[in-house]
C-alpha cells in the first residue's frame, strides 16, 4: 500500500526523532511529532501510557486529526514514543499503517532516559512550549518540520480530565520528584520512589520489547525494525528504510540524506560512560 501512513515506533531516545526527520526530508510526505495529548483522547484520566480505553470515538477523532495535518495529499509520518506502550490502540486507529520501529544500544538508550529524568526534562516547561507551541522538527533537512498545538490536539470533553491531569503531573514533577522523563509505565511513581530511576528505565525497556512483539503481530509484513546506529552508518540501510515504505529514491537522494547526518551526534550516540556496567547488571538482573 504506497499511500499507507508510517508510523515511527520506539522508546524514547531511540532515534525516533532522527528517522522522522530523514523521512521528512522526502517531498511526499508530511511528519506529524508527537502529537502526545491527541493519542491521550478520551484517556487522561490515566497518568500512565499503558492504561487506555478504546472506542469509536476514541480512534476516529485521532486519525482524522493527525490524516487532517497531511491534507490527505501527502504520505503521513508520526512519531511518537509513548507509543512504544500501546500497540492495540496504535493498531485500532491505523491498521492500514506500515510501523518503522527503531531500537537502538540498550544500554545508550536506558542511559540517556536516566540521564533526561535526572534533568527533570519530562512536563518541562520550554519543552512543553516548543512542542505544543512551536514548529519541531529538524532544520537541516527540508519538509521535515511540523506543528500540532495544544489546542488543536485537545477534545472538548477531555479539558475537565485535562485541568486535572496537567495539575497532577507538576505536583509529580516539582514537588514529590517523582516525574521520570519518556513514557510512563503502570505504577511509575512506586516503582521510582522505591527501586529509584535506574531500574525503572530498564523496566520501560523491557515493556516496550513485550510491546514490540505485540506490533510484530498485529501489522505482519508491514512492520519492519531497524538499528538506529546502523541507519546513522550505513547507507544500504537507508536505501532499505525507504523501499520498506515505498518512498521513492535513488542514489542521489540518498547521498543527500546521509551528508546531513550530524557526525557528532554519531559519535555522542554510541559514546560509553561509567553506568554502563550498572546498567548491564540491572538489565540482567531484570531478565530484559
Amino acid at each position: 500500500m504506497q499511500n499507507a501512513p508510517i508510523l515511527i515506533i520506539g522508546m524514547a531516545r531511540s532515534g525516533t526523532t532522527f528517522v522522522s526527520n530523514m523521512l521528512g526530508s522526502h517531498l511526499e510526505t508530511c511528519v506529524v511529532s508527537e502529537p502526545h495529548l491527541l493519542w491521550r483522547t478520551g484517556n487522561l484520566c490515566f497518568l500512565n501510557d499503558q492504561e487506555f480505553t478504546i472506542n469509536s470515538f476514541n480512534k476516529n477523532i485521532i486519525r482524522k486529526k493527525i490524516l487532517d495535518k497531511t491534507g490527505y495529499i501527502r504520505r503521513l509520518v508520526e512519531k511518537s514514543p509513548i507509543n512504544s506502550l500501546r500497540a492495540e490502540l496504535v493498531h485500532s486507529v491505523f491498521p492500514d499503517a506500515k510501523i518503522v520501529y527503531l531500537e537502538r544500544d540498550p544500554v545508550r538508550v536506558i542511559f540517556s532516559n536516566y540521564k533526561r529524568s535526572l534533568k527533570k526534562d519530562s512536563f518541562k516547561l520550554s519543552i512543553i512550549i516548543k512542542k505544543y507551541f512551536y514548529k519541531t522538527g529538524s532544520k537541516d533537512l527540508p519538509h521535515s518540520l511540523s506543528s500540532f498545538n495544544l489546542i488543536s490536539q485537545l477534545s472538548v470533553r477531555d479539558i475537565p480530565c485535562f485541568l486535572l491531569y496537567v495539575i497532577k503531573m507538576f505536583a509529580l514533577r516539582d514537588i514529590f520528584n517523582l516525574l521520570p522523563f519518556g513514557p510512563k509505565i503502570k505504577d511509575f511513581k512506586n516503582i521510582v520512589k522505591n527501586e529509584g530511576l535506574l531500574r525503572y528505565h530498564v523496566k520501560v525497556y523491557k515493556e516496550t520489547k513485550l510491546n514490540k512483539k505485540k506490533f510484530k503481530m498485529l501489522y505482519k509484513d508491514n512492520f519492519y525494525c531497524f538499528q538506529m546506529e546502523d541507519l546513522m552508518t550505513n547507507k544500504e540501510v537507508v536505501m532499505n528504510l525507504f523501499k520498506s515504505v515505498e518512498l521513492g529514491y535513488d542514489d542521489i537522494y540518498i547521498d543527500e540524506v546521509m551528508q546531513n547526518i550530524n557526525q557528532q551526534r554519531v559519535e555522542r550516540a554510541i559514546e560509553s560512560n561509567k553506568m554502563d556496567d550498572l546498567i548491564i547488571e540491572e538489565i540482567k538482573r531484570l531478565n530484559v
